[in-house]
C-alpha cells in the first residue's frame, strides 16, 4: 500500500483516471443532469426578481414571488437531501473503485441510495459539528456588540472616532476570536472530509454516521495541512478546466478529482493498518448488487 502524500496522490491519479475516465464522466453527466431542476428554479427566481424590481408597486406580484421563493427553497432543500447527496455519494464510490484499480459500473452511482440513512445522517451530523465553532464565533461577536462596544455605536454608522480604547480592544478581541473559530471550523471540515467515503465503502462493512465520522477523524490525523493543500490544488484544477469552455471540467476535471479523492482516502486508510479491517482484498470485493 502506497504511503499517503500530496505528491503520491497527484502522481498516481492520472494513470488510474485514464483507465476509468469514460464511466466516471458518465457519472458526472448524470449528477449534473440531476442538478437541472435546481438550476432551472434558480433561473426563474432571478427572472421574477428582475420583474419585481421593474414593478415595485405590484402587491399581488410580490406575494406570488414570496410564495414561489418559499416553495422553491423547500423543494431545493428536500431534493438536495433525497437526490443530490446520494448521487454525490455514488460518484465518490465510483471514484474510490477506480482508485483501487477496479472498474466502476454505472449502477455504482446508486450506492448512496442503498446506504441512504447512513449517508444522510453523516452529512447532517457533519454540518452540525462544523456549525458549533461558527455558532460560537457569532455568539461572542454578538456579546461584544452589546456589552463590549455598545449597540448604540452602530446606530449612525461605523465611525472609528466613536470607539474608545476599551471598545477597540473588545472589537479586536472579538475579531480574533471569530478568526480562530473559523480556522477551527475549516480544520474540522478537513478532518471529517473523508467520512462520506467511509460510509459508502463496502469493504469496511456497514458503518453508521458516528462510526464514519470517527474513522475519518482517525485516518486524517497529522495530515490536515497536506489534505488542505490537496483540496486547494484540486479546486484550482477544477476552476482551470471549467474556464476551458466548460467541457473539460466534465471529461477531465471532475472525474480526475473523484480519483484523487479516492486515492487520498485509500492511502490514509492503509496507514497504521486501518485497511486490514476489510475482510477481503479490494481486488476481490463484490459489487454492490452482489453483496
Amino acid at each position: 500500500m502506497t504511503e499517503y502524500s500530496f505528491t503520491n496522490v497527484w502522481g498516481q491519479s492520472w494513470a488510474l483516471y485514464k483507465k476509468s475516465w469514460m464511466i466516471l464522466t458518465v457519472s458526472v453527466v448524470v449528477y449534473f443532469a440531476a442538478n437541472l431542476p435546481t438550476w432551472g428554479l434558480s433561473t426563474v427566481q432571478n427572472v421574477l426578481k428582475i420583474v419585481q424590481e421593474k414593478n415595485p408597486d405590484s402587491v399581488d406580484f410580490e406575494m406570488v414571488t414570496q410564495k414561489f421563493n418559499a416553495g422553491m427553497g423547500f423543494f431545493i432543500a428536500v431534493y438536495s437531501l433525497v437526490v443530490l447527496i446520494p448521487l454525490y455519494a455514488g460518484m465518490l464510490w465510483m471514484g474510490l473503485r477506480a482508485a483501487r484499480g477496479q472498474t466502476p459500473e454505472i449502477r455504482d452511482i446508486l450506492r448512496g441510495f442503498r446506504r441512504f440513512p447512513s449517508v444522510l445522517g453523516t452529512v447532517l451530523l457533519t454540518y452540525v459539528i462544523v456549525l458549533v465553532p461558527i455558532a460560537l464565533a457569532v455568539a461572542v461577536g454578538g456579546a461584544i456588540a452589546f456589552w463590549g462596544v455598545g449597540i448604540e455605536t452602530f446606530e449612525d454608522g461605523i465611525d472609528l472616532s466613536d470607539f474608545d480604547n476599551y471598545s477597540k480592544a473588545a472589537l479586536a478581541g472579538g475579531a480574533a476570536w471569530a478568526l480562530v473559530c473559523i480556522v477551527v471550523a475549516y480544520w474540522i471540515v478537513i478532518r471529517l472530509s473523508l467520512a462520506m467515503f467511509v460510509v459508502i465503502d463496502e469493504s469496511l462493512g456497514a458503518r453508521g454516521p458516528l462510526q464514519s465520522i470517527e474513522l475519518s477523524w482517525r485516518i486524517t490525523r497529522q495530515r490536515a495541512l497536506s489534505l488542505l493543500g490537496l483540496f486547494i490544488t484540486i479546486g484550482l484544477m477544477l476552476i482551470a478546466t471549467y474556464l476551458c469552455c466548460c467541457l473539460p471540467v466534465i471529461f477531465v476535471g471532475c472525474p480526475l478529482a473523484l480519483v484523487m479523492g479516492g486515492l487520498a482516502y485509500n492511502m490514509l486508510l492503509g496507514r497504521d493498518g486501518f485497511i486490514n479491517q476489510s475482510a477481503t482484498p479490494f481486488a476481490n470485493q463484490p459489487t454492490d448488487a452482489a453483496s
